[in-house]
């Protein structure tokens, strides 16, 4: 490529003229597959999965009833983690959350 024209407008001009001077289009197709191949191999990093990860990808709430359950089981927890000033209104929010939090471990069991 020519070192004067850099960027976008440079790299369009001498891909088209490299098609212009191609007879044969399947392979110029080649070229630029590679080249963009190349060029996300080298700028990408790619993470190898250990066998432990590819165990561990089940997810435990995958039915309708456990995810309704969790987000239960999260907003009492946030509501009760709130209340600072009020210690009776603590007290029950607390057991709403320890209630649900048990209704969710034995449904996740």
């Amino acid at each position: 490529m020519n070192k004067e024209k850099s960027g976008i407008e440079g790299l369009d001009e001498h891909l088209s003229q490299k098609v212009a001077a191609s007879h044969c289009m399947d392979r110029v197709i080649e070229e630029i597959q590679e080249a963009l191949q190349t060029a996300c191999r080298i700028s990408y990093r790619i993470r190898k999965i250990s066998k432990k990860e590819t165990y561990n990808k089940s997810v435990p709430w995958w039915i309708q009833r456990l995810t309704s359950l969790r987000k239960k089981v999260n907003s009492q927890r946030r509501k009760f983690q709130r209340t600072k000033d009020n210690d009776d209104l603590r007290d029950h929010r607390k057991e709403q959350y320890l209630a649900s939090k048990a209704e969710y471990a034995a449904a996740m069991r």
